[in-house]
């Protein structure tokens, strides 16, 4: 079981954002940015790859050095995308109008909003 924060937004929208490490954020990085509406984090990062291919092209490293470069830079910022990937979403979610409403332990995002709903629902 995994812990959620729950967010709803006044136009009835909820969100559940699991704590901790973000394996999607890990392995799908800008793509995962920009799927979630954080276009400043997903332009940015494709902007600085394209920045170091052109850096390391000016400089003409060579594939002896550039190859290693790249791949270590590019597992470095995949494990800053694990470790912060929720919480840039918190961040997104307050900035566009989200609240939290609850915190959920459930087996996944849907049962997380479904326990929520439910929880709510029985409260009225």
């Amino acid at each position: 079981m995994k812990h959620y924060k729950i967010y709803k937004h006044p136009s009835e929208s909820i969100e559940a954002i699991k704590q901790g490490w973000s394996w999607p954020a890990f392995f799908f990085g800008f793509i995962w940015a920009m799927i979630k509406k954080m276009w400043g984090i997903g332009v940015g990062v494709l902007i600085g790859w394209f920045a170091l291919g052109v850096i390391i092209g000016l400089i003409s490293l060579g594939d002896t050095i550039a190859d290693p470069l790249i791949n270590v830079v590019g597992f470095i910022v995949s494990i800053i995308f694990g470790i912060n990937g929720n919480l840039w979403r918190e961040k997104n979610l307050t900035t566009r109008g989200f609240e939290q409403v609850n915190t959920i332990t459930a087996a996944n995002p849907e049962g997380a909003i479904a326990l929520h709903l439910k929880e709510a629902s029985a409260t009225q």
